[in-house]
């Protein structure tokens, strides 16, 4: 029988007499195997991150991430904590993590927070964006940020259809096998397709997503644009709960990591 183990503040504070430090990174997933840390000799966002916080630190401290994102998949705002070992306030981070980190991995804002901040646990909702270079000619440069779809999408369409996945559902059908998630009940506060330039982009927040949930989403509406599925088919796919019944998983260039929101009180000040 699993037995649940919580701290109180005051365990925490023990555990992080110097608070803790809130990132908040941006990466070109193109050339990582995804957030996760994994064997030294595969390169990850978690793994880099790690290794630029050793050599500050001069030991090994872990770095959690508000999301796992797959390999190939780019983040704007991803946000991570860590537990120093030293008063951070002796550290400018975003400049010295510029030294430490790769030019396609950047740490944008470094803060220290509560020491009940998590970046994962804490999180209230997630947004994700997904880019579809929608015009007659594929562009080289974009080629690994976005995905090519020649056909002029209909935009109307594909938010009438998107919005049957908003609220509270079982979204088996909708996850990639291998996840270790204990329920695959989630909430979609919001969803849009909207025209930005040359872009077709598509945003949904939520309270939290499956594995390759938001790829899956993007492939089986898609699938409405290609005449395969009929926009009032999603509720009873959804009811399925079978993958095989879903889209197919989009390629992972066009997926971001955009926003991740937490509750106020968890507010930190800027180191």
């Amino acid at each position: 029988m699993k037995v649940a183990f919580y701290l109180n503040f005051e365990e925490l504070k023990l555990r992080a007499p110097f608070g803790k430090v809130k990132l908040t990174i941006e990466y070109d997933g193109t050339n990582y195997f995804g957030w996760q840390r994994q064997a030294p000799e595969i390169p990850s966002i978690q793994g880099f991150m790690e290794n630029a916080v050793e050599k500050l630190y001069g030991q090994k401290i872990t770095i959690f991430g508000a999301g796992r994102t797959d390999a190939g998949v780019h983040a704007l705002n991803q946000i991570a904590h860590f537990i120093p070992t030293r008063d951070p306030h002796s550290y400018n981070f975003v400049h010295a993590f510029q030294s430490l980190l790769p030019t396609d991995i950047v740490v944008k804002k470094a803060e220290s927070v509560p020491v009940n901040f998590h970046a994962q646990t804490s999180a209230v909702d997630k947004t994700y964006i997904y880019k579809i270079w929608n015009e007659p000619i594929p562009s080289a440069i974009r080629s690994k940020r976005s995905l090519f779809i020649r056909k002029p999408l209909d935009i109307a369409k594909l938010n009438k259809a998107a919005q049957y996945f908003v609220g509270t559902h079982d979204f088996a059908a909708l996850r990639t096998l291998g996840s270790a998630a204990k329920t695959t009940v989630r909430t979609v506060n919001w969803v849009k397709f909207t025209k930005n330039e040359d872009f077709v982009e598509f945003q949904i927040n939520g309270n939290g997503f499956l594995k390759q949930m938001v790829r899956n989403i993007v492939g089986t509406l898609l699938q409405i644009e290609l005449n395969d599925r009929h926009p009032d088919s999603i509720p009873e796919l959804i009811a399925t709960r079978n993958r095989q019944f879903a889209g197919p998983t989009v390629e992972p260039q066009g997926l971001y990591l955009k926003e991740v929101t937490y509750p106020i009180e968890l507010k930190g000040t800027s180191l």
